[in-house]
């Protein structure tokens, strides 16, 4: 969604997004979880959309919370 919103705001003509995503968790002595994410524009894009796009993609939000320390704090809302 995010790419999408990106190219729209700087009129970056993407003939497609396809996104391929592979996880591996490890759990072992220092549990962690490997996301390799793979995108793919199509074919009719400059280097610089190419980039422009990658970058944002990079610094997207989720990608920002997935590469810090995440914490989960889990409980039951009142009355259920």
């Amino acid at each position: 969604m995010t790419l999408s919103a990106v190219a729209d705001h700087k009129k970056i003509a993407v003939e497609k997004i396809e996104i391929q995503i592979d996880c591996i968790a490890d759990k072992g002595f220092d549990p962690s979880t490997l996301f390799t994410i793979d995108i793919d524009f199509g074919g009719s894009l400059t280097q610089r959309e190419q980039t422009i796009l990658l970058n944002s993609a990079r610094n997207c939000e989720i990608g920002k919370i997935l590469t810090g320390r995440v914490k989960l704090n889990i409980g039951l809302i009142a009355g259920t």
